[in-house]
């Protein structure tokens, strides 16, 4: 294991080829994009807005979606945007930073760049309807079919575009569950947390483990978090505990017999857990949201923002009972130095991972998320079909073959980050 860990110490130290600095001059906005290489002519990352952004975190995350595709495709090198903004304080100064940033990086995005939605920002109405029009590509991702997949398969750029934005808004109907869009959800909605989803059911498969009746705990209630909880429920897992913020602080919700998922879904506000209504309410407002560690649980799955497993999460998990995690989020485990050192938080990280994998079987992030960036590589392919049953079926095949390739010869419960890191990061 510890090979694994020396190759991740490596990987993550490596100085990124590429980091562009944006200051707004119209707000406090400070952007970064960072490409950690052009690997295959192109690189890809999606875009996040948050009021703690930091030049690290696109260099961290970039290099953890160069794994990612090393995971799901394409052979290209990882990037990421990350906008320090407070959108949730000033909303209406959201578009016009998001529209001067892709007009800045714009060069990028139309040679060797793409991009997508993240935390805080849309994959339809922002990232893709933004790049458009400020831009003026066919699709955020069009900079990964010019630098790398024309020169792959032959296909017109344009042929790849097209399907890239067909598929991504592909309507998804849930019987069950209406969406927000005249009824209906889309493929950028639900992958996500359909490919979170599918490693837990697989993982369950490969140990031979029973998932029906497993008792869940999810940190975030949004887009991953919540539609992870709606196909495990199908598969007979309970949601006991769940929680999420916004610009009114957090909000948590419990219910030791299991929620219904499909309702709690449909009752939120946004992608914020509903407000509380009443004193014997199951959702209440928090401070901190560690009421979600006060349950007892099988299974947990981080699909908040990154960094946000401490020393002192990891006791609570152990006290909750559970055994298996489904990174949601990337980089989930948190760091404590406020200087701006890579090395230093490198090795804060790798300090809760190595306690975490001792004591936890953990799916790591780059093979339990890789929903949204397997949709895009298998888009861009020349035979790919844009409907929303296909594009989930290449993706649970996808997760099915990494976690495959994770487990392959490998006994052990415990351990998988380092063996994640030992398989999967380039050399």
């Amino acid at each position: 294991m510890a090979d694994g860990y020396r190759k991740y110490e490596r990987f993550f130290e490596r100085p990124p080829a590429i980091v562009v600095e944006w200051h707004d001059d119209q707000t406090e906005a400070v952007g970064w994009l960072c490409i950690d290489s052009l690997h295959g002519g192109a690189a890809g990352g999606g875009t996040r807005m948050r009021d703690r952004g930091s030049r690290e975190e696109a260099v961290f995350l970039a290099k953890t979606m160069a794994v990612k595709f090393r995971v799901c495709g394409p052979d290209i090198g990882g990037g990421k945007s990350v906008i320090r903004f407070d959108s949730l304080k000033n909303p209406k100064a959201k578009r016009g930073v998001l529209e001067r940033w892709y007009r800045h990086v714009g060069p990028y995005l139309k040679t060797c760049y793409g991009t997508g939605g993240d935390v805080n920002v849309d994959e339809v109405s922002e990232a893709t309807a933004i790049t458009s029009r400020v831009v003026g590509i066919g699709h955020p991702q069009e900079g990964i079919a010019r630098g790398h997949m024309s020169g792959v398969d032959g296909e017109a750029v344009e042929a790849k575009v097209d399907r890239l934005l067909h598929g991504c808004e592909a309507r998804v109907t849930f019987p069950d569950l209406p969406g927000p869009r005249d009824g209906v959800w889309m493929i950028a909605d639900v992958v996500t947390g359909f490919g979170v989803a599918r490693s837990v059911e697989t993982y369950y498969k490969l140990r031979n483990k029973k998932l029906d009746g497993q008792r869940m705990v999810v940190e975030g209630f949004g887009a991953v978090g919540a539609f992870a909880a709606y196909y495990l429920e199908k598969l007979g897992v309970r949601l006991i505990a769940t929680s999420t913020k916004d610009a009114k602080g957090f909000r948590v919700a419990i219910n030791e017999k299991g929620f219904n998922s499909r309702d709690l879904v449909a009752s939120r506000d946004g992608t914020s857990l509903p407000a509380p209504k009443g004193k014997n309410s199951t959702v209440f407002a928090s401070d901190t949201a560690e009421e979600i560690f006060d349950v007892e649980a099988d299974l947990f799955i981080p699909a908040a923002a990154s960094h946000t497993l401490s020393g002192k999460r990891l006791k609570q998990l152990r006290r909750c009972g559970i055994k298996v995690w489904s990174c949601g989020a990337n980089n989930p485990f948190a760091y404590k130095t406020k200087k701006p050192d890579v090395s230093r938080w490198v090795s804060e990280m790798l300090d809760l991972q190595k306690k975490a994998d001792k004591n936890f079987e953990i799916i790591p992030d780059f093979v339990a998320n890789c929903g949204m960036a397997r949709t895009f590589a298998y888009l861009m392919g020349a035979n790919a079909k844009t409907d929303d049953a296909s594009i989930l079926a290449d993706t649970g095949s996808a997760i099915d073959a990494a976690l495959a390739k994770l487990l392959k010869g490998y006994s052990k419960h415990t351990g998988l980050l380092a063996r994640g890191y030992d398989v999967f990061i380039p050399e």
